[in-house]
């Protein structure tokens, strides 16, 4: 059975995607390999061919030679947000 690779950012916000899957009936039918990394690492990752799967910044998307968005669920906003400051 062929591995999947993911790699997802651990923030809070990303906690139900990372839910998901970690309780998802996929992990019974496929090999999964979840691994958490820095938004950056996660799009490193996809580029460099280290990952099947990310859920990464949208920045990187014109970058990829080819994706595919696999569901209708998005980390979003409408208005500024303040979830990464320096104090």
């Amino acid at each position: 059975m062929q591995r999947i690779r993911i790699s997802a950012v651990s923030y809070l916000n990303t906690k139900p995607f990372l839910y998901g899957i970690q309780n998802s009936d996929a992990l019974t039918h496929f090999n999964i390999d979840l691994k958490t990394d820095l938004p950056s690492v996660c799009a490193e990752k996809l580029l460099a061919n280290e990952a099947d799967l990310g859920l990464v910044p949208v920045a990187i998307i014109p970058k990829l030679k080819e994706y595919h968005i696999i569901s209708d669920y998005c980390i979003g906003a409408i208005g500024p947000v303040k979830t990464v400051m320096l104090y």
